[in-house]
Parts: C-alpha cells; sequence; structure tokens
C-alpha cells in the first residue's frame, strides 16, 4: 500500500510538471516572454509565387523569380506512339538549369496551338488513327487543327498520355502546377465559333473526362482550369485567367466564378465557385503583350494592383515584365505587384516561456499573419527549433500546423516545442521556419526582421535550466 502511495505521489508531481515550465508549489512561476517582430516590405522571391516568365528562355531574367512557364505540344511529347521524348522537352524548357536557379515548373500540355502556318499539334499517328477527325481554321486567332474532343480514341489516347505524365512528373519538384491545357485554341479552352466557321467545344460530360485523367494523374499536384467549371468547386482546381490586365476581360472572368454564368460554348449554365481560389492557386497570363510595359507605370498600376487582390492571384506569366529593367519609379510600382500576389507571412505577435527545463515542453504561441492575397498550396511542415551559441540546431520539432489554412489575415497557433532530456543547460535561440520537404531546409522567407544566414527567423531567448532529481514526498 505504501509503494502504490509512493507511486501515485510521483505520478502526480511528474503531471504536474510535465511542461517544464509549471512551477512546482513555492517556485517562482517563469516569465512570458512576448515578442513584437518588425515587418519588412522587401520583395521575397518565395516559391509557388510570383512572375512565371518562360521556360523556353534559358535566362537568367532580369527580375525575381521562382517559376517559369513551360508549354508543349502532344505533337513534341508523344512523336511515336508509345515513345515519349520527356528528355527533349526537359532541355529545352531548361528544366535542370531552372530547378539549380530554385525555380519550378508550370507545365501547360497543348493539343492545338495556333500560330501563322497549317500546322497540327496533336501527333500525325494519332490524326491518321483518328482519321483527321476535327477542323482545320485559318482566322484572326492563326492557324491550326482543332481536333474533335469527342473522338473517344483521342480521349483514350490522351489518357495514356496523362498516365505517362503522371508517372514522370507528379512527384517530380521540379514541377509547380499543371495548367489543363488540352482542350481549345492554346489549351484556353475555347473554339472558334464564327459565321464563317463553327467548330464545337466539348459538352462538360467530356470535358470533365480530360481533367479526371489529370486528377488520376497528379494526385500530389495543384491543377489549373481556365474555365470555372462545377469540377473545379468538387475537386479544388485553380483557375487561371490569361486576359489579366485588361480590366473588363478579368471582371468578367472574376464574375463567371463569383455568379456563374450560360456557357455557350458548353452549352450549360456553370454555377459558381466564389471560393476557388481558397483550395487551387489564380494565375493566368497578361492579355496583351504590346502594352505589358505600360501596366507598370504610375496611372495604371493601382488598377492591376487592384485586380490581383480581387482574384487571388498567386502567379502571372510575364516573360516581358521579367526580363525588363526599369527606371526607379516603375521598379517600385513592379515591386509592389510582387508583393500583392500570393501569400505574404510574417509573426506580427510571438509568446513563450522565457525559462524551460531538460525534458519539458517549451510552449509557444504565435499570430501567423498572411499579408498576400491567397494561401500556400503545399502542405509544407512548420518547424520550431532552439539554436545554440554556436549556431547549431540543438532541438526541433515539426508541427501539426497545415499551413494551406493560413488565409489572408491573421492564424493563432499554439504549439509545444520538447526539450530533450540531455540538451545542455544554457541560452538557446528561439526560431521558426517553414521546410521545403524536398531538401528539409527552411524554403520560404517571411515578411519580418530576424532571419539568420540559414534561413530561420530568431524570435526570442530560451533559458533551459537543468532538471532537479525527481523528489518522492512521502
Amino acid at each position: 500500500m505504501i509503494r502504490k502511495t509512493i507511486l501515485l505521489t510521483a505520478a502526480l508531481l511528474l503531471t504536474v510538471d510535465l511542461t517544464g515550465t509549471t512551477p512546482i508549489s513555492g517556485m517562482e512561476q517563469p516569465m512570458v516572454v512576448h515578442v513584437h517582430k518588425q515587418e519588412t516590405q522587401a520583395v521575397l522571391n518565395n516559391p509557388f509565387m510570383g512572375l512565371a516568365p518562360g521556360a523556353d528562355h534559358d535566362g537568367p531574367y532580369v527580375q525575381p523569380h521562382r517559376l517559369v512557364y513551360g508549354v508543349v505540344t502532344w505533337k513534341e511529347l508523344e512523336p511515336v506512339k508509345g515513345q515519349f521524348n520527356f528528355a527533349g522537352v526537359e532541355k529545352r524548357l531548361h528544366f535542370d538549369e531552372w530547378n539549380a536557379r530554385g525555380a519550378k515548373v508550370i507545365l501547360r500540355v497543348v493539343l492545338d496551338y495556333s500560330s501563322d502556318t497549317k500546322h497540327i499539334d496533336i501527333p500525325e499517328w494519332l490524326y491518321q488513327e483518328m482519321h483527321g477527325d476535327g477542323a482545320y481554321y485559318d482566322a484572326d486567332l492563326g492557324k491550326g487543327f482543332s481536333p474533335n474532343y469527342s473522338n473517344p480514341i483521342l480521349i483514350q489516347e490522351h489518357a495514356q498520355l496523362m498516365k505517362k505524365l503522371g508517372e514522370r512528373y507528379d512527384h517530380d519538384p521540379r514541377i509547380a502546377f499543371l495548367a489543363l491545357g488540352s482542350l481549345g485554341h492554346w489549351g484556353e479552352w475555347h473554339t472558334l465559333q464564327t459565321d464563317t466557321q463553327y467548330i464545337p467545344f466539348p459538352k462538360t460530360e467530356i470535358s470533365d473526362l480530360y481533367v479526371h485523367q489529370y486528377l488520376d494523374a497528379f494526385p500530389d499536384k495543384k491543377l489549373l482550369m481556365r474555365r470555372p467549371y462545377p469540377i473545379v468547386g468538387e475537386y479544388g482546381i485553380g483557375l487561371y485567367n490569361d486576359m489579366f490586365g485588361n480590366a473588363r476581360s478579368t471582371y468578367d472572368f472574376k464574375d463567371w466564378y463569383e455568379n456563374g454564368y450560360r456557357s455557350s460554348l458548353a452549352e450549360a449554365d456553370i454555377p459558381a465557385v466564389p471560393e476557388f481560389w481558397k483550395e487551387g492557386p489564380s494565375g493566368g497570363e497578361f492579355g496583351d503583350a504590346d502594352t505589358v510595359k505600360g501596366l507598370v507605370k504610375s496611372d495604371k498600376i493601382e488598377s492591376v494592383l487592384q485586380q490581383a487582390r480581387d482574384t487571388h492571384v498567386s502567379w502571372m506569366g510575364a516573360s516581358i515584365l521579367a526580363d525588363e529593367k526599369f527606371p526607379p519609379a516603375e521598379q517600385a510600382n513592379l515591386d509592389r505587384f510582387l508583393n500583392t500576389m500570393g501569400y505574404r507571412f510574417t509573426i506580427p505577435n510571438a509568446s513563450f516561456s522565457e525559462q524551460v527545463r531538460q525534458g519539458g515542453l517549451l510552449s509557444v504561441a504565435l499570430t501567423i499573419a498572411n499579408r498576400g492575397v491567397a494561401p500556400f498550396y503545399y502542405k509544407w511542415p512548420l518547424e520550431l527549433s532552439l539554436v545554440d551559441t554556436a549556431g547549431h540546431v540543438a532541438a526541433a520539432t515539426i508541427t501539426g500546423q497545415d499551413i494551406t489554412r493560413w488565409l489572408p489575415g491573421e492564424n493563432d497557433v499554439q504549439e509545444f516545442l520538447p526539450v530533450p532530456e540531455t540538451l545542455e543547460p544554457g541560452t538557446y535561440t528561439l526560431c521558426v521556419a517553414i521546410l521545403d520537404p524536398d531538401t528539409k531546409k527552411p524554403g520560404i522567407d517571411f515578411a519580418m526582421d530576424g532571419r539568420r544566414a540559414d534561413g530561420r527567423y530568431e524570435l526570442g531567448q530560451v533559458v533551459v535550466t537543468k532538471r532537479p532529481p525527481l523528489r518522492l514526498l512521502f
């Protein structure tokens, strides 16, 4: 009976002192440190956001960027049935060079890319198997061949293409997103429909077949579509607007997804998906290459910034902007655009115990603010760590935070950092970081001071004290 009492008393003491910061009766309560981090307005060159210039340019571009945009035709990918030209595509789009510079590829596979000459963008072998089922066109938008998207052979072979693409790229860290370009001219989900030529666009039951093939092939990549069809909301797909910068076209695009619309192409009522951007990224291209440079002038930039805010833009294809050195005033406007797109994390407030015992749990409360217009779309881990005076990580933990839920605004985070029983007593620096799962190193910059050379951010000092021997009271 005495032994049971001793064990019970010891267990109670261990429970009371579990965190190593809760005082045992008669001991002084540890102080709580409150930190207010200084925010910065510097341009953050972070992954999965910002400018996305052409991948076919071997770079480097003048402006900072962590994305590039690569368009590839099916004809280039599979010139011979069952033989895939991945090496040739990756060489032309400089996959390895961009990867070495920290830039990921947004890939768009197209079946019809208009140009100045008569041509086809599906493989010749497929054209023959389909018996040329489709329509050549020669119009203001250019020349090309629009295949019959309802053709069962095309649908079947497209499924095989997606399967091989997924095997190659779904787990490839060089790929950021997939823009679903398999339908329409340039992959923009529309076909020529004029008084002189009418090319049918597939109904949603057909277009959904193509989308499902992407979903099956790329379960781990974020996808984007040009039209906010119902499948967007069902599967958390993003959207791209290839007319960004043109206010009227952009707000038509916004009206589509916010209020729904009647699609003359699909001959269907398309319901609203106003919160698509919470699950899938919003991106696109500037609509008029001839006017892009002028959009960073002071009389245009406010409209561009508002379009980015209103449509929750994370990235924008803009080779012309990326490869231009601007005068100071226009560069400042471009920097404002770069600071508006995507996510922008900072920590305005942090609270933690001033000291913790060996073997205890350090309680850490953070206010994570997202000053951007969109979340981060991949589940990268949030790390808390203690760094010693030599700059080495002495203790670290991966929290259970889902950073994709950090929407614009402020998010309260409460976490605990386990302190090893063997950690030497002394003063340590509490740090925070978001880790890149592929490199296991800090991968996202915060908009605040305190950045260390290794990419972690300092929050403040914590004293680790020696844990006293367990005293059994009886």
